[in-house]
C-alpha cells in the first residue's frame, strides 16, 4: 500500500513526510503542487521542497517524488489551496499503483470549526472526482485520508524535525523580492506564527 504525501514545503507537511518515512516502511510518494498566483510564493516553496526531498532521501530512505503546477497568475483572486490539493491529489492517486492513503499536514490545534468543515469539504471534493475514475476502473477501490501530525501543535512539529530539515521549510505567503532572490515578509499570518513558535521554543526557525 502506497501513501501519497501532499508536500507544500511548509513545516507541517515536511513533518508529515518525515514522520511517515521514519516510522513506516511502506512505499511513499511525495507530490508538490507549484501554486502560482499573485502572492508570488511558488519559487520559494519549490526551493524548499527540493531541499526537503534531497535531505530526506539522503538521511532517511528512498521514496518517489513528483510535482505539478497550477498557474493562476492572471487572476485577481487568490484560489483556494485546499480545492487545488483535492484536485491534484485525485490525479496523482490514480497514477500511483497501490495508492490507498493520502497524507496531509493538518494540525488539530489549527482546526477551528470552520477549518474542520473545510477539511471535510476537501475530502468530499476528492471523492466526487475520484468516483469518475473508479467508473473507468482507475485507481484503488478505496482511498483513506490520514493526518500523521494531527495531534501535534506547531511547537511539537518544529521540535520533531531535525534542525537542518526544519530550516528548509518555508512558511511565508507573500515573499519579498530582493537582489539575492527573496525573503520572508515577516508580516503574514504564517510568518507571525513561525516567529511566535521560535520565541516560545528557542528553536531556530
Amino acid at each position: 500500500m502506497t501513501t501519497l504525501v501532499m508536500l507544500s514545503g511548509g513545516l507541517d507537511s515536511t513533518a508529515c513526510l518525515y514522520k511517515l518515512l521514519l516510522e513506516t516502511d511502506g512505499p511513499i510518494h511525495a507530490h508538490h503542487i507549484r501554486l502560482i498566483n499573485r502572492e508570488g510564493r511558488a519559487r520559494a516553496e519549490q526551493d524548499a521542497v527540493e531541499a526537503i526531498v534531497a535531505w530526506c532521501r539522503k538521511h532517511l530512505r528512498p521514496f518517489r517524488y513528483s510535482e505539478s503546477a497550477l498557474d493562476f497568475s492572471q487572476l485577481e483572486a487568490i484560489p483556494i489551496d485546499w480545492m487545488a490539493i483535492a484536485y491534484v491529489a485525485c490525479q496523482v492517486a490514480i497514477d500511483t499503483p497501490g495508492c490507498r492513503r493520502i497524507a496531509v499536514g493538518i494540525l488539530a490545534a489549527d482546526l477551528d470549526e470552520t477549518r474542520r468543515r473545510v477539511s471535510e469539504s476537501q475530502r468530499r471534493v476528492f471523492d466526487a472526482m475520484y468516483r469518475y475514475y473508479r467508473a473507468r476502473k482507475l485507481g484503488e477501490p478505496e482511498v483513506e485520508w490520514i493526518y500523521p501530525v494531527y495531534a501535534l501543535d506547531k511547537a511539537a512539529v518544529a521540535a520533531l524535525l531535525p534542525a537542518e530539515l526544519r530550516a528548509f521549510a518555508w512558511s511565508c505567503r507573500r515573499p519579498v523580492t530582493t537582489e539575492d532572490g527573496y525573503r520572508a515578509c515577516g508580516e503574514c499570518k504564517p510568518c507571525r506564527k513561525r516567529a511566535e513558535v521560535a520565541q516560545a521554543t528557542k528553536l531556530a526557525l
